[in-house]
């Protein structure tokens, strides 16, 4: 349910070098929602920093940025992108939106036109999230959370500098030094005509932005964190209220508002919308803005991120390090060749006899060669647990002495991998056509793998 981030493999020598070099620099992992859907989280240091902005910061129309030091105590991670609409199913249950304000929908675009309660209320989406990993942990990020991650270590305006060279509206796009490729914003976001000239139908009088872009789509800030400027509005944790100029640690907000807060702006905001210190109060049963607080009008909905403090207390996880020879230590001449493809969460598993009794001169026979017993696995995992179909392989049947083989899809008998640690497993099977079942204990034949597999599965 919960994997360090993932990479498409190709063959085994890449596969380790590309896994080493990317996981020395990501600092996030993957939890798996229900039907196996991935949801990359970023980790995001502690530290100190100024949140809000400082006195006479261009764009700070609305006046509650009060500008003060924060110290947050506890590293965090925060969803590496909006929550999607496939996520958003996954969790509630809930089929996929066909549409929502008529804007785009899809299963890698943010899921929008929710309020706070059906996020962060009492049957909403935190809440069944933290129910599937049976944790209580899940939750939306602070205010203050929002902004260090928005921030991403910088002190300008947006993560990617102050952009004073354009206008705070609708500027700047295709703009090296702009927003450009940095948010979806109005000057930036794809539009469509509302208002034709009645006289001349092929001229527009009126331009909307027809709704939010894929996830992922713009360049990450230096945390690696997607569309934090723009894109769509995120509700937080806290409840809105004027910021205090004494320095705090760990805020959580007022406690007796009504209003929660929103932040990042969205695909039809203005770029001022989008700054690292704006912020918005707004009803928790409200999904969205109308056209008073955006530039061209329309309905802008509002989104969310996943925050968790710790990661620590979900488990084992499966990883690519895993994939390595194995061997029971309890029997004579079991061996297991194990290969995890993270990218389509699916292991393939080759179960071999190199018994030196039956027959002896087979001792060193090839896997697949005549004569060498051996069969093969595969399927999905969840968690540390795999559940594999067991087929019976071109080259012999395990435990029998007449060889055959089959192309039956549905399997000659089932199997549950699960791991301990990166170390040690336990193979459980059943194969009806040969009336044989039992429990394996397996183990590495060597610990190259086991550093790799370590900083994969655990933090």
């Amino acid at each position: 349910m919960i994997t360090k981030k993932h990479f498409r493999l190709t063959n085994t020598k890449f596969l380790a070098l590309l896994l080493i070099s990317q996981a020395a620099l990501a600092e996030g992992v993957v939890v798996h929602l229900p039907g196996g859907v991935p949801m990359t989280l970023v980790k995001v240091p502690a530290g100190t920093f100024s949140m809000g902005s400082p006195e006479g910061e261009r764009g700070n129309v609305f006046d509650n940025e009060i500008q003060h030091q924060v110290t947050l105590t506890r590293d965090y991670y925060l969803s590496e992108t909006e929550v999607t609409m496939e996520q958003w199913s996954a969790v509630t249950g809930s089929p996929m939106p066909s549409e929502c304000d008529e804007f785009p929908v899809g299963r890698n675009r943010p899921v929008t036109c929710v309020n706070w309660n059906q996020v962060a209320g009492p049957g909403g989406f935190m809440e069944k999230l933290n129910e599937f990993f049976e944790v209580t942990e899940f939750r939306l990020p602070t205010e203050s959370e929002w902004e260090r991650a928005a921030r991403a270590g910088t002190t300008t305006r947006f993560s990617h500098g102050d952009v004073l060279e354009c206008d705070d509206e609708c500027g700047c796009d295709g703009n090296e030094f702009g927003h450009y490729l940095k948010m979806w914003y109005c000057g930036h976001a794809p539009l469509t005509c509302i208002e034709s000239d009645p006289d001349d139908p092929t001229q527009c009088l009126r331009f909307v932005p027809v709704g939010a872009r894929e996830v992922g789509e713009t360049e990450p800030n230096p945390y690696g964190l997607y569309d934090m400027h723009g894109n769509v509005w995120e509700w937080v944790q806290d409840r809105y209220g004027e910021y205090s100029p004494e320095d705090v640690t760990d805020p959580k907000g007022p406690s007796e508002a009504t209003d929660r807060v929103v932040r990042g702006g969205d695909w039809g905001s203005e770029a001022r919308l989008g700054r690292s210190a704006s912020r918005i109060g707004v009803d928790p049963a409200t999904s969205g803005f109308s056209g008073a607080v955006v530039n061209q009008g329309g309905s802008n909905g509002f989104g969310f991120r996943v925050a968790i403090s710790s990661v620590e207390g979900l488990g084992f996880q499966i990883n690519a390090g895993l994939s390595d020879a194995w061997y029971n230590p309890a029997t004579n001449g079991q061996g297991f060749l194990i290969t995890v493809f993270p990218g389509i969460q699916q292991i393939f598993l080759a179960w071999f006899t190199y018994d030196r009794e039956r027959p002896p001169q087979d001792a060193q026979a090839i896997l697949g060669e005549p004569g060498h017993r051996w069969l093969t696995a595969q399927g999905p995992y969840d968690g540390d647990t795999a559940q594999l179909t067991i087929f019976v392989t071109e080259g012999g049947v395990f435990d029998s002495v007449e060889p055959e083989a089959t192309t039956d899809p549905a399997g000659d008998g089932f199997m549950t991998l699960e791991f301990a640690d990166c170390s040690e497993g336990l193979i459980s099977y059943e194969i009806a056509s040969l009336g044989i079942s039992g429990n394996l204990p397996i183990q590495r034949i060597a610990d190259d793998n086991v550093g790799l597999c370590e900083q994969l599965g655990s933090l």
